[in-house]
């Protein structure tokens, strides 16, 4: 990172502590920086970006979605190739979920793990670094929950049944998307919903009016729930989610160059989600709060015509937990189940390369009220991993993973919170396109000593909250043991990952240390708020980059992100947001190479700002209609996100490595009819 950056983002940020006036504090826990919400609780800390935040920028990807935290980066212009990093940690590291369905295991290295419908979401909870124990197995850097819409959060006060219908049109893919939703509460105990989204999409432009090849989509979602309310605390839930995305793709579709070695494509990904779920919070016995969960996800590509390639996953998992009070305790303990399942193999021709493997974890989290002004969390898992090979072997590892917090009340505006979790993973299947003995190129091995990879995660932040205005500071240091990387069996000494190697071994360390600044203030009718996230990411001393590292870690410069929200009449809403990043100069690469040995090379992230416009209105002529304009990236400005594939075009034999730029200007048009 550049010297003269980093001292300018320190500076700043120190005068937004100054700024802030520290010697009073707040003694809720619940801290309003919009436009999130902040639910701190000593190790955990969770903000929340609203269905409200969603719809009003016209989501269509994961980009749009989670691009309002300065601690998440998602790269990749295409929305198949988009790679989720939250401070600089790769989604390989974290635990991501739908309606508490984990979205474990790789399809294929090339595109990103997860695939969603921001239009289906009512809050995305976004959690940076290691939180309880109660959070589940291996989020080794954090955990990124997705909550779909339940059908009372469509339905008004006193409605039987209802529907929402939506149309827009995106001027940059010359796109549409098109969705309608039914619901209704079909007695005084079960309501349900159901919908149908549509989208379709052609090459996307950057900022200089260059097509990005490979980057149309058409996308199918089928989405229903049905909840009961029943008798005595009692809820029934069944979700079910199928995405389907097919288009016209690179074979590596987080490249942007196109020749033989990277043809367009006919892919096709899918995506199935199913979950049933029942709580009890008994008003009998004090002790009984139960919550289960049963859910099962399969996640499947298919790519052809040239080298047709078919991957599957299958992820079966149970959660049960149960809650009690205890005098200054409140207690959650229970047990968590995944079973995995990955199979890969020509299309058409069937699987020929399979992995399993499964995890059981033990959970113990309390929440202790000690004095009027201070709460102390404490809590452990232990996890215990089991894995069968492409090559037949079975590999075990098990370990606990404990956590401390506290949160202090310092007055009735500031609080402090400080804590200290640990988080462990064993290995976990493979990367199914290295299963795949395709021409006998692939088929992928691990090292027999193979370890579980261990992070610790320390944090201590300062929240002041008064008459509108809140500000938060901290300070952040995760470091990951172990990790597990793929490489080359005679390059395993090297320390570095091999994107291409089917070897998997345990590398060295990845650490990430940084601080974060969020302030805002908030009227009756508007809000603004300033973000900041620096987070510098090394892997073994060294900074790591997408094209090495891929879903595990890559460097991303400092982030800022400015948020102003105006209601201008009950029926006109108004928003600007602003995200710069700054420039990340001179990162030291060792990449082997056939023609040359060993190259040694630098390369440079580029600082870069992007504006974005949203205006949503309510007509008063037009009864339950509301129009929406978001405009993406007003100034139409040429860049390359931070999280995408990095520019190596310079470094002899790696002339084809570089990721594409992202969109230009992009004017999204909605129309919303709700009945």
């Amino acid at each position: 990172m550049s010297p003269n950056y980093k001292y300018n983002s320190i500076l700043v940020a120190a005068t937004l502590l100054g700024f802030s006036n520290l010697l009073s504090a707040q003694s809720d826990e619940v801290f309003d920086l919009a436009p999130f919400t902040v639910q701190a609780d000593g190790v955990q800390k969770i903000l929340q970006i609203t269905e409200r935040d969603l719809s009003q920028r016209q989501a269509t990807d994961l980009e749009d979605a989670l691009s309002l935290d300065p601690s998440i980066t998602v790269g990749g212009s295409t929305a198949v190739a988009q790679k989720i990093y939250v401070r600089s940690i790769g989604e390989a590291m974290l635990n991501v979920s739908v309606d508490g369905a984990s979205q474990s295991g790789a399809l294929f290295h090339h595109l990103g793990r997860n695939v969603l419908e921001p239009e289906l979401l009512k809050r995305v909870e976004i959690q940076s670094g290691i939180g309880n124990a109660t959070d589940g197995p291996g989020a080794l850097g954090g955990a990124i929950r997705f909550v779909t819409k339940d059908p009372s959060d469509l339905l008004r006060d006193d409605q039987q049944f209802g529907g929402l219908f939506k149309y827009g049109y995106f001027d940059n893919t010359d796109g549409f998307k098109a969705s309608g939703t039914v619901y209704g509460q079909f007695n005084d105990a079960w309501s349900g919903l159901a919908s149908y989204v549509t989208s379709e999409h052609e090459d996307l432009e950057d900022a200089d009016g260059n097509a990005s090849p490979g980057s149309n989509s058409e996308q199918e979602v089928l989405f229903g729930k049905i909840v009961g309310e029943l008798s005595n605390g009692q809820r029934l839930e069944f979700s079910y989610e199928n995405i389907l995305e097919s288009g016209d793709h690179l074979r590596r579709p987080e490249w942007s160059f196109v020749g033989p070695g990277n043809p367009l494509l006919y892919l096709e990904s899918e995506r199935n989600t199913a979950v049933l779920s029942y709580t009890l919070d008994s008003e009998q016995n004090e002790w009984l709060n139960l919550d289960t969960r049963l859910s099962f996800t399969e996640g499947e590509i298919r790519q052809g015509a040239e080298d047709p390639y078919h991957g599957n996953i299958e992820s079966k998992q149970l959660y049960l937990a149960n809650s009690q009070n205890a005098g200054i305790h409140e207690f959650t303990y229970g047990l968590d189940y995944r079973e995995d399942k990955i199979v890969s193999g020509t299309l058409g021709a069937g699987f020929d390369g399979q992995e399993d493997a499964d995890v059981k974890g033990l959970f113990i989290q309390d929440r202790i009220q000690a004095s009027e002004n201070l709460v102390v969390t404490l809590g452990a898992r232990f996890d215990d991993y089991e894995l069968n090979d492409l090559q037949g072997q079975k590999i075990s590892n098990d370990d606990f993973s404990p956590n401390l917090g506290v949160v202090y009340t310092v007055s009735p505006e500031v609080t402090i919170t400080a804590g200290s979790a640990s988080a462990f993973r064993g290995p976990e299947i493979n990367d199914a396109f290295k299963l795949w003995e395709w021409n006998g190129r692939y088929g992928s091995n691990n090292d027999p000593d193979l370890k579980g990879e261990s992070a610790r995660n320390n944090e201590v932040a300062i929240n002041y909250a008064k008459d509108g205005f809140s500000f938060e500071f901290g300070l952040f240091k995760n470091k990951i043991d172990d990790i597990i990387v793929n490489t080359e069996e005679a390059d395993k000494d090297a320390l570095r990952s091999v994107p291409w190697g089917t070897f998997y071994t345990n590398l060295g360390q990845l650490e990430t240390e940084g601080f974060y600044a969020r302030t805002s203030y908030s009227a009756d009718n508007y809000n603004i708020s300033l973000l900041y996230d620096n987070a510098d990411t090394t892997v073994n001393g060294h900074q790591a980059t997408r094209y090495q590292y891929g879903s595990i870690a890559a460097t991303m410069g400092s982030t800022w992100v400015l948020d102003a929200f105006y209601k201008a009449s009950p029926q006109l809403d108004l928003g600007w947001n602003v995200r710069l990043v700054e420039g990340v100069d001179d990162i030291q690469v060792l990449i082997p190479s056939t023609a040359y040995g060993d190259t040694t090379g630098s390369i440079d992230k580029p600082g870069y700002s992007t504006h974005d416009f949203y205006l949503g209105w309510t007509p008063s002529f037009v009864e339950n209609v509301t129009l929406n304009l978001t405009v993406k990236n007003v100034f139409d400005k040429l860049y390359r996100s931070h999280g995408s594939m990095e520019d190596f075009s310079h470094i002899p034999d790696y002339e084809s490595i570089i990721g594409a730029y992202e969109p230009g200007r992009d004017i999204r048009l909605s129309a919303s009819y709700k009945f």
